[in-house]
């Protein structure tokens, strides 16, 4: 199932600087050809490896692949709701288990400020309200 995003009425941030400056990590080897570019804060990328991957010599082996599948899911079901509801809410909130710290896990659909391209920021409300703070000092 796929729901169209107008990156015009999403918010805009600075992606391409998040990701430069390593506060945001893709949450995916391969953008589907239908999908938006996922990408996880790095302190829950921190969060994962520590839960799931600390003893590991490559955790990115272990975490990436599982962190994808997830994605995978996640954005499936932020489809679905969207299609049910008529549209898709720039902010989806729901119960996951994806992050020890946070059962709720945030959905946050924004714009790269620079190019017109709708992207997805994947965190707990805590890990996202810390990303988008930086964004004004990236």
């Amino acid at each position: 199932m796929s729901v169209a995003l107008d990156p015009s009425t999403l918010p805009a941030v600075n992606i391409l600087g998040l990701a430069q400056s390593g506060a945001i990590l893709r949450a995916e080897r391969e953008t589907p050809p239908d999908g938006v570019p996922a990408f996880i804060t790095r302190e829950g990328w921190d969060e994962l490896v520590a839960a799931h991957a600390a003893e590991h010599d490559t955790p990115d082996t272990i975490v990436l692949p599982a962190l994808e599948k997830a994605v995978t899911r996640l954005l499936a079901h932020a489809a679905q709701a969207a299609s049910e509801e008529g549209g898709a809410a720039p902010v989806i909130s729901l119960e996951s288990d994806l992050f020890p710290s946070d059962e709720t896990l945030i959905l946050a659909f924004v714009r790269d400020e620079t190019h017109p391209v709708a992207c997805t920021l994947i965190g707990t409300a805590y890990q996202l309200a810390g990303v988008l703070r930086s964004a004004t000092s990236v």
